[in-house]
């Protein structure tokens, strides 16, 4: 039960069947598959399916969340605490039902499988979106009012460039049936969805961002290297290759720079340990129509990086502002219009460095469990996880790119990942009671003085470069 409710779980954060589907509207259905899938774990511990709860996460993740919780009431105060909840809490759960759903080799192949057939799902919907014609959208009052305008109705009225250009007499029909709604001139996809930004595909939730969905497909992509390994049959080069070609289309139609690089990283990191110098060729090949092809350029792409750019200088203000304590979980946009577009300084601003330091130890143990598992194994280690280990190892590789760009630091996404990795610590002790992950003094100072020398780089860059 605790398999099939992290399934649901992860299907309902990604693909958000809620939205789609009218019987499930306006039931709370992520509440309710999050609640089966807790109760799930709990009924196999009950059982003794699952006997060892530990993994060498949770002192860094209960240490993270409590200081989230602790710098919103130092900083924000009480009325700010259902945002922490809401996302800290939420994500948290979210890692720990991974963490403990798939504690064998069997069950982290089911979950991994999943992730890649969601990313596949994923891409043919901004498949679709991309083949579209420029249609005016309509977005209702009523999303609008709820900070959605991530769906809305095509009019069928064809456009170019703007809304201005939908007929002055449907939009003013429009507002009269649907007072407060909103014109777009965006290409329509599945289920109500649309580009934006004129053109960029996206999904709706946690992946309503095309910067998002370009990450969660390119980190999903990397588990297609280990099915690829288990698979026998001759079908599986058909897979691998379809899977590569869809997954690169859509993430140059999300036009997203940091996307191009995700997947780049991927392919690369996998085919440089699997092939050496020749697989740096292969894989520098393959990533080359990404990079030609990938990212945005122009007075679009000029004005985000000037965006992005105040961004940082305001973030490194409110860390210098207070170091300690930041200005408190969830509230950069509460000092700035935009978010801080580096999950690395936007746990600096908003949790301090003690926040900082917290974000990255979680981080850098999660993905220091597959290294030693696809590295390093001890030898009664199932071997057959050692595929799952480094496909893990290169998703966090390209998330690590990935984050640099994108406000990741509660980000369901994330947390769904370091799951996987306290899934693979699981299912490694399943044979090796040998296995531990341990770290160092060395790896903590080395830690520290990499968040210190990245908050000076941060503040010299941008007083380089000045506020916008």
């Amino acid at each position: 039960m605790g398999l099939l409710g992290a399934i649901l779980l992860v299907t309902t954060v990604f693909l958000r069947p809620q939205e789609v589907i009218p019987l499930l509207q306006g039931i709370g259905f992520l509440n309710l598959v999050t609640g089966l899938a807790v109760l799930g774990i709990i009924i196999e511990f009950a059982t003794g399916r699952t006997r060892s709860a530990w993994t060498p996460q949770l002192p860094y993740l209960g240490a993270f969340a409590a200081w989230c919780f602790a710098c919103t009431l130092i900083k924000a105060g009480r009325s700010e605490i259902d945002h922490t909840v809401n996302t800290v809490v939420f994500s948290t759960v979210f890692m720990l039902v991974i963490a403990y759903a798939a504690r064998s080799y069997a069950r982290f192949a089911v979950i991994a499988s999943t992730l890649v057939a969601i990313s596949i799902a994923l891409a043919a919907f901004g498949f679709a979106q991309s083949r579209g014609e420029f249609e005016c959208i309509i977005i209702s009052g009523e999303d609008l009012a709820a900070g959605d305008k991530s769906t809305g109705t095509a009019t069928g009225r064809t456009c170019v460039l703007s809304p201005r250009e939908c007929d002055e007499d449907a939009r003013r029909d429009a507002m009269e049936m649907a007072p407060g709604s909103e014109f777009l001139c965006e290409k329509p996809g599945p289920f109500q969805t649309f580009t934006i930004g004129h053109g960029r595909v996206r999904w709706r939730g946690v992946l309503a961002d095309p910067n998002e969905l370009a990450l969660a497909i390119g980190a999903a992509f990397a588990f297609c290297f280990a099915l690829y390994s288990a698979a026998q049959s001759k079908l599986r080069h058909i897979f691998f290759g379809g899977a590569l070609a869809m997954a690169s289309y859509c993430v140059i139609q999300t036009q997203s720079r940091g996307g191009v690089l995700v997947l780049a990283a991927v392919l690369g990191v996998y085919f440089v340990r699997r092939y050496g110098f020749k697989g740096a060729f292969a894989g520098a090949t393959m990533a080359l129509p990404l990079v030609m092809l990938g990212g945005r350029g122009g007075e679009e792409a000029e004005s985000s990086s000037l965006e992005r750019l105040g961004a940082l200088y305001e973030g490194v203000d409110m860390f210098r502002a207070s170091p300690v304590f930041g200005v408190g979980q969830g509230q950069f946009a509460e000092h700035y219009f935009i978010t801080a577009h580096n999950s690395y300084l936007l746990a600096a601003a908003e949790l301090g460095l003690p926040g900082l330091f917290l974000f990255s130890l979680l981080i850098y143990v999660s993905m220091k469990i597959p290294y030693v598992v696809a590295f390093h194994p001890a030898e009664d280690v199932d071997q057959r996880l050692r595929p799952f280990a480094f496909s893990l190892f290169v998703a966090f590789s390209g998330i690590l790119i990935g984050i640099t760009f994108l406000s990741f630091c509660y980000h369901a996404m994330l947390f769904i990942y370091l799951g996987l990795a306290g899934a693979l610590y699981g299912a490694v002790k399943q044979t090796s009671q040998s296995f531990q992950i341990k770290l160092r003094w060395k790896e903590y100072l080395a830690i520290f003085v990499v968040n210190l020398l990245m908050l000076a780089f941060l503040f010299v860059y941008t007083r380089i470069k000045g506020a916008p």
